[in-house]
């Protein structure tokens, strides 16, 4: 006999009191229930009445840029009782109003955007919210109760446009009995983690049995939460965006395995009920893990029925009776699919007059009827802005009926049935309340002060700075005054830091009462000094209060603090200082030898601006990097580890960015602004925070765009050539080439053709002159680049120019020369088309170099090569010239050929077209990322060389990449960057290769590491493939960062030198000292294939390294496995006498034990080296590394480590091997 799932008994168990509970009438979590059913047993009555109405603060969604990832783009209220709870993503709040009367009963302010409903349980109220932080308060008074930190650290970013963790909570809790579920994190790689709490204690279940540890936090592998969690039974299902919901089997504690079509069909949206998981437009059965044909979305769900807005209608389908359908497909093979019956429907017209035909389609694209909840029998959706109600069929009719309407001012978003009500939210943040009486309204309010005068010091502070506009920082808060008249009378966006929760609390009612409070200031309560700030991010720093400093004249960290904070390129300090500290000011910023930092002290203010770039930081000017189209970034700050700068936000808008098909012109960057080309607009980015700088209109309506290399599948070449230097952007546009001012946007001038028939193509910029190829219709080759011409860019007066003997599709610009292909070529540009191949040309082709100045020829060159990508060193004066099937170099002075190689690029997966002919030159190496990633001396050819880290001998460099791509790579001097699969790079010097799960990039290049970060905008719009999140971010160096990673290193053939074995790990990590660490169990993708055998029921463990304390290789302690008996580590497989090694053994407790609680001994090679062992005793506590060196182990063909039990079970963290003499 089949047994009812948990969720089944609780409904079965609640309907008997529904008369008699005010259970019955509360609507206490999303959706109402864990499973996410949107349905209560409670009717609602008959004649529903606006009985109220309130305005709530506008909702700031999270991800605006994608609405599949729409989880809080309306306010999403529960209902307990007489009291309605409700978050907010604006004013960073959760609060109660009254149910009868709409009044606010108590608001509470968390440190960040509330984005998910609360749970509402036993008196209390518990919400997670974007500072990392779980927070219960009670459900009367609004009192914290208790406050749990998710974050693995006090590390902050701006994502999503806010200060926010770079660890918020985003898997949206879910209540199972009196336990709490949630997830913290967004992106893989910084982590997201799986947390269960206690509902009453606020403590993982393991704080008080041990046993359970297992299940209180869990570590996620490559998931991006984003959505409300659902539970089933004893499955949770994790909501990942797009991607396919993970699955959690909570009585094994391990992952469930299935899959589903994500391609335009799944979102945050998540309903599980029995063995039906229903996800955006998918309806799968994870008993058959088949899915069932079915476009509906959201469906509301019983156990035995579930109900959609589907085409149009309403339509309710048999969950207790699925039915299978024999089928073949085009090649005959005969499939079996699961259907589940219709069983009701109402069309459309009953709902409201509609359209008809092609009218039809458009009006229900711009409106989808939905069906949002059911109250008792009846089921309450709406349509645009009609609201209705629908009633099932009775007996055996097959079509139900409406049976209540109205109409709002707003589209509805969110519905709940609650204390015999039906609320109803709205995009625009309203809310209303329906019942049996019509009300009086909206209630009463106090009405936000609207100005307030301009205090004088915020006026001196604003003219120091120079700028109204960017993020502000406010490190110390007085009585608020001056913050509010900064918000005031700037656009400044003001985060506010203070260690006193008080002066915190005060402020954020202050700045509540005025409207100004969440988007436009925040603050928390925290020392500055330890608050996880993230670098480069302000216009402005100041202070209402440097209280929290102590003695500023003695403690100088608050300097380097406010200077680390600010923007490159003028941000500026203006702070009030007690008079004493004023003498000392200026030779206390010298001291601190703050980079390029200018001090003074002025008009009462101390000042400290930070002008022009980061030292090391360099541009990205051109589409390919430079006028030498070495597709190499010279900025030096940009290397592994990395972390999240900043994501999100306005400047992932998809206005902004062509389809990624399209193939549109790739970013510059230049002075802290990331300039983007987009449909019938150009906008400049601040590269450190993501805000929009300023945006020009462009007229998008060309048909030809000359020269653009471009994917034409999709019938669309998008965009104009363009280029940016620090005084003048360059945009061929319009027939003109115009010259816009990067600070501002605006035209400066513009040069035209002396012949209207002629066409501008691809544009460079060397010193003053501006290089350009022009295209002109030549006969029956058509539209053909004819001629080169150079221009003095600050005039536009022509200085000489080149016609082509045949036609002159490449052009690379040194200091000195200008280099150019001369030959016909057919389908050069049509990358897609020719799908990467050499394409076919005439016979004789020439490479010619001219001196850039005067045009004066310096040598000319018959290439047998039929060349099809050309760049330069200027470092070494080489010309590379290359094609699918081999590359040459070629001296720039001279055209002497250097080196040749008939290397036929055989390509990685993916799309060859972008990449199979690029190489790039970096440094003094030629990265062929053609596939194999190889590389060669650039003035020899011969293999450039590294020294494998495990043997110490020299193997050839290499690169490798798994996953599908469609963008070329490009180069920086510690970074290779591409697409595989999600975004991803290698390290130069390691050779190893990292993902950066959760996004993708772009279908051209959209990894430019430039002005000291690594630029990731949101090329990848447009795809509707199941990638998680589709939206822009920027990464710095971020030592502590987690970074892993995998390799084309092969198997040592030799003995031995240096090796780490990382168990538990996600992937391989090369350290410091030069020792690879690699993943036992490999998962992390392909490494070298040393051979690791263990004996024991192992158990793998991971958290986060920034939860351990360790004095190194913290990322060593933070995994491992449990119940380990043997493991053995192959060293030389062919040796005959022993050799010895030094030996590290690294433990780390994971659970929460007592001394005494797990104790065993260790042995290498058999001989006992560790005795009753205790890794708590000896650390002094949970998540405390503890390394244990011996030196002249002895091992012959490998190294046996034994771990024998006395009380519990071993564990082990790593292994590290290094042979001695």
């Amino acid at each position: 006999m089949k047994l009812p799932t948990r969720t089944a008994l609780l409904s079965a168990c609640l309907l008997p009191l529904l008369a008699s509970s005010l259970v019955a009438a509360d609507w206490p979590t999303w959706r109402h229930d864990p499973g996410r059913s949107a349905a209560s047993p409670e009717s609602l009555p008959e004649g529903l009445q606006l009985s109220w109405s309130r305005q709530l603060p506008v909702p700031q969604p999270a991800w605006p840029e994608d609405p599949r990832i729409g989880f809080d783009l309306v306010p999403e209220p529960v209902v307990v009782g007489r009291t309605l709870f409700i978050g907010s993503t604006r004013n960073d709040s959760l609060t109660a109003y009254d149910t009868r009367t709409g009044k606010q009963k108590w608001r509470f302010f968390a440190d960040g955007p509330v984005r998910f409903a609360p749970i509402v349980a036993d008196g209390l109220v518990v919400f997670g919210a974007d500072d990392g932080s779980v927070y219960s308060l009670d459900a009367s008074t609004g009192r914290l109760k208790w406050k749990f930190r998710a974050a693995p650290a006090d590390r902050k970013v701006l994502g999503n446009d806010r200060l926010i963790s770079v660890w918020p909570v985003r898997g949206g809790p879910v209540l199972d009995g009196k336990l709490v579920r949630f997830v913290a994190g967004v992106w893989p790689f910084e982590g997201a983690f799986l947390y269960t709490l206690d509902l009453h204690t606020g403590r993982p279940p393991a704080e008080r049995s041990a046993p359970t540890a297992l299940h209180a936090i869990h570590t996620l592998k490559d998931l991006t939460p984003q959505g409300y969690l659902a539970l089933t039974g004893s499955r949770l299902y994790i909501p990942c965006g797009r991607a396919v919901a993970a699955c959690l089997d909570l009585k094994t504690n391990q992952f469930l395995s299935h899959t589903y079509s994500t391609s335009a069909s799944t979102n945050y949206h998540v309903v599980a009920q029995g063995r039906w998981l229903f996800h955006g437009s998918i309806n799968f059965d994870t008993s058959t893990k088949t899915t069932v044909p079915g476009s509906g979305r959201t469906p509301v769900v019983t156990a035995t029925s579930a109900v959609f807005g589907e085409g149009g209608q309403v339509v309710s389908y048999d969950l207790e009776h699925p039915t299978s359908v024999t089928s073949k497909d085009r090649r005959g093979k005969t499939s079996t699919r699961t259907v589940l019956p219709k069983t009701w429907t109402v069309a459309n017209a009953t709902v409201q007059d509609v359209p008809k035909g092609g009218a039809y389609k458009k009006f229900l694209a711009a409106n989808p009827l939905v069906i949002d909840i059911r109250a008792g029998d009846r089921l309450y959706g709406h349509q645009g802005s009609l609201l209705f109600a629908v009633d099932p069929p009775t007996g055996t009719a097959k079509t139900g009926s409406v049976k209540w309407k109205t109409t709002l001012a707003d589209t509805p978003g969110s519905l709940i049935a609650a204390d015999s009500r039906l609320f109803v939210t709205t995009r625009k943040g309203q809310l209303f309340c329906f019942s049996a009486k019509k009300g009086a309204g909206k209630p009463a309010e106090p009405v936000a002060k609207q100005s307030a005068p301009l205090v004088p010091t915020a006026d001196r502070i604003l003219k120091a700075a120079g700028t109204s506009t960017g993020f502000g920082l406010v490190l110390g808060i007085g009585d608020g005054g001056m913050i509010e008249s900064l918000a005031r009378h700037s656009q400044l966006r003001l985060i506010c830091v203070d260690p006193d929760a008080t002066r915190v609390e005060a402020l954020r009612r202050r700045l509540d009462r005025a409207g100004l409070y969440g988007h436009r200031v925040s603050a928390f309560a925290a020392d500055p000094l330890i608050a996880g700030l993230p670098p480069y991010i302000a216009n402005l720093v100041t202070s209402e209060s440097l209280d929290w400093v102590g003695d500023p004249v003695k403690n100088s960290q608050w300097i380097r603090l406010a200077f680390g904070c600010l923007r490159p390129y003028g941000g500026t300090a203006a702070l009030t200082i007690p008079e004493k500290a004023a003498g000392s000011f200026a030779s206390q910023v010298a001291a601190l030898k703050l980079p390029k930092a200018q001090a003074e002290v002025t008009d009462g203010l101390a000042v400290i601006r930070r002008p022009g770039s980061l030292p090391g930081a360099a541009d990205w000017t051109h589409e390919y990097g430079d006028p030498t189209n070495s597709l190499m970034s010279q900025d030096q700050l940009v290397r592994a580890p990395l972390g999240v700068l900043w994501f999100g936000g306005p400047a992932s808008d998809g206005s902004l960015f062509y389809n990624r098909h399209f193939w549109g012109p790739s970013m510059a960057v230049i002075d802290g602004r990331m300039i983007l080309q987009g449909p019938g607009k150009l906008t400049a980015v601040d590269v450190y925070t993501g805000r929009i700088l300023w945006q020009v209109p462009l007229v998008d309506k060309e048909i030809y765009r000359a020269g653009r290399r471009g994917n034409d599948f999709e019938k669309v070449l998008a965009g104009f050539h363009f280029l940016a230097i620090r005084d003048g952007i360059y945009l061929v546009h319009n027939q003109r080439v115009l010259r816009i001012d990067p600070a501002t946007g605006k035209q400066v001038s513009a040069f035209s053709l002396a012949n209207p028939a002629d066409t501008w193509g691809r544009i460079r910029v060397q010193g003053d002159l501006l290089i350009a190829t022009i295209h002109r219709k030549l006969g029956k080759r058509g539209v053909v680049p004819a001629e080169i011409q150079v221009r003095n860019r600050n005039s536009g007066k022509l200085v000489w120019k080149h016609t082509a003997e045949m036609t002159i599709p490449l052009v690379a610009v040194s200091d000195q020369t200008l280099y150019c292909l001369d030959g016909i070529f057919d389908s050069l540009f049509k990358d897609w088309a020719r799908r990467g191949l050499v394409p076919k040309s005439d016979p004789v082709r020439y490479l010619k170099a001219f001196d850039l100045k005067t045009g004066r020829p310096q040598w000319k060159y018959t290439t047998d090569l039929v060349v099809t990508w050309m760049n330069y060193s200027r470092e070494h004066d080489v010309l590379m010239a290359s094609n699918k099937k081999g590359m040459v170099a070629y001296r720039g002075k001279d055209g002497g050929e250097l080196w040749r190689k008939y290397s036929e690029g055989k390509g990685f997966q993916g799309h060859p077209e972008s990449y199979w002919d690029r190489v790039i030159v970096a440094g003094n190496r030629v990265i062929d990322q053609r596939g194999p990633g190889k590389a060669y001396d650039i003035l020899t050819g011969e293999p450039a060389m590294r020294i494998d880290p495990i043997t110490g001998k020299k193997v050839p460099w290499e690169f490798t990449k798994a996953g599908h791509h469609c963008n070329y790579a490009i180069a920086s001097p510690h970074l290779v960057t591409f697409r595989a699969a999600s975004a991803g790079f290698t390290d130069v010097a390691s050779g190893n290769t990292a993902r950066l799960q959760g996004f993708r990039s772009g279908c051209r290049n959209s990894l430019i590491p430039a002005n000291g970060v690594l630029n990731a905008p949101n090329f990848a719009h447009g795809c509707v493939c199941g990638y998680s999140l589709f939206t822009s971010l920027a990464f710095t160096h971020m030592p502590r960062a987690e970074m892993w990673s995998y390799s084309a290193l092969k198997a040592p053939e030799s003995t031995v030198k240096r090796l780490g074995i990382n168990l538990g790990a996600p992937g391989d990590r090369l350290d410091k000292q030069g020792t690879l660490w690699l993943d036992f169990p490999s998962i992390g993708g392909k490494s070298p294939d040393v051979r690791v055998t263990v004996k024991g029921k192992t158990r793998t463990f991971r958290q986060h390294s920034s939860l351990v304390k360790a004095t190194n290789h913290d990322w060593v302690a933070a995994s491992g496995l449990s119940g380990l008996e043997t493991l053995a580590i192959r060293l030389d497989k062919t040796a005959k006498t022993a050799r010895t090694y030094t030996v590290r053994l690294h433990f780390c407790e994971p659970d929460n034990l007592k001394p005494g609680q797990r104790v065993f001994d260790v042995r290498l090679g058999g001989k006992p080296v560790l005795e009753e062992f205790d890794v708590i005793a000896t650390s002094g506590g949970r998540r405390k590394a503890v390394v244990r060196e011996f030196k002249g182990v002895g091992a012959t063909t490998e190294l046996t480590i034994s771990l024998l039990a006395r009380t519990g079970t071993p564990i082990l963290n790593g292994v590290e091997i290094v042979a001695e003499n």
